[in-house]
């Protein structure tokens, strides 16, 4: 459903030039007078397992899409893994989860003090990171871009506090909506929304973001859409996927009591005798769920519709995300490759992030 020749090429270019760029910043930071080094082995870790790349791809491709060096965009899109690489550390923490990549969680296996720390550190590089843009991109767009940033991160804080509170008040009843709300906000503004954001900033010859105003707002809107998709597509793999691919442990949302589209429909859906066994069974702490009653929840979702709901609701926001990608109409069909751009694909543009569309609803990790 998509093609596959653009997305991996487009991936794995971003991966060689993400991972060098994070591994040539820590080297320096290890290297620096007084530095503690074990902590700078940490801080490679999630980075450098098998993540997908998409919001460093995602960031590149729209900066060369409206005409822009990949190059300029390096910096900036290794700062954004790297932030998604210290949300993972903290999210994992907080859900309680087993497995991150195909591998043990990163507090599992050193602690979840060390672990917070090593999280902390992660955000900090990638403050660095973004500083480094001061001496390529000028004052006023690294200045945009932090803002970005700010906005990024707020929106992220607060989407993870609703999903969090959700789960600590075992809430029920909640709708498609509320669930959308909590997911632009969690999701899709530092999945897609600020990486095509900073893209366009990066890539755009008009310093000042006052003058984009129309195309960032077509980008978000792109990005939220899609967004959208991409998680509950996420959701639906964490249900229903293979853990050799999806590299997590599947089931692990009912575990943690995540209130996903799918669990929120059961609940609505079910009697209310079933529903209120769904809730007392979210109630138990993790570690006190059983097999069996997380088959239990799962053989209700399939009773009741559940799956093919959010699979639903994910192939039209992807169709709706397609609709308005065809009106953007600032976006280069194709853009050649610079000699100086290292480690860029010829992908990494429009085709890209065309092919990004059905990635995200029919990828299987």
């Amino acid at each position: 459903m998509f093609n596959q020749t653009i997305i991996n090429e487009a991936l794995q270019n971003s991966r060689s030039a993400i991972v060098s760029k994070i591994q040539e910043f820590v080297d320096s930071k290890r290297q620096s007078t007084g530095a503690y080094t074990p902590l700078y082995d940490l801080l490679t870790d999630y980075p450098f397992r098998m993540g997908k790349m998409l919001r460093p791809t995602i960031c590149i491709s729209v900066a060369r899409a409206v005409g822009g060096m990949g190059q300029s965009a390096l910096a900036t899109a290794a700062a954004l893994e790297l932030y998604h690489n210290a949300f993972l550390i903290h999210d994992d923490i907080e859900d309680g989860s087993e497995s991150r990549r195909g591998k043990e969680t990163l507090h599992s296996r050193i602690g979840i003090p060390r672990a917070i720390n090593v999280g902390d550190a992660t955000n900090v590089l990638a403050v660095g990171l973004l500083l480094e843009n001061l001496s390529f991109l000028g004052v006023t767009k690294t200045l945009n871009i932090l803002h970005e940033i700010e906005v990024m991160a707020q929106q992220s804080v607060e989407g993870q506090a609703m999903e969090l509170d959700w789960v600590a008040d075992n809430a029920a009843y909640l709708t498609d909506q509320d669930y959308f709300t909590m997911c632009v906000k969690k999701t899709c503004w530092y999945s897609f929304m600020t990486p095509c954001r900073i893209g366009l900033i990066i890539g755009n010859p008009n310093a000042n973001a006052s003058e984009l105003i129309k195309p960032l707002a077509e980008l978000t809107r792109f990005g939220m859409l899609l967004g959208i998709a991409f998680q509950i597509q996420d959701d639906l793999l964490n249900l229903v996927g293979e853990i050799e691919t999806y590299g997590k442990e599947i089931g692990g949302d009912i575990y943690e009591g995540k209130r996903t589209v799918m669990l929120n429909h059961v609940i609505t859906h079910s009697k209310p005798q079933e529903a209120e066994k769904i809730l007392n069974i979210l109630a138990i702490p993790r570690e006190k769920k059983t097999p069996d009653q997380i088959e239990f929840i799962l053989q209700l979702m399939r009773n009741y519709g559940s799956i093919e709901h959010g699979w639903d609701l994910a192939r039209s926001y992807a169709n709706q995300s397609a609709e308005l990608f065809e009106s953007l109409d600032f976006l280069q069909a194709e853009t050649p490759v610079h000699p100086e751009e290292k480690l860029i694909s010829e992908y990494h543009d429009q085709r890209f992030l065309k092919e990004l569309i059905n990635y995200v609803i029919y990828r299987n990790l």
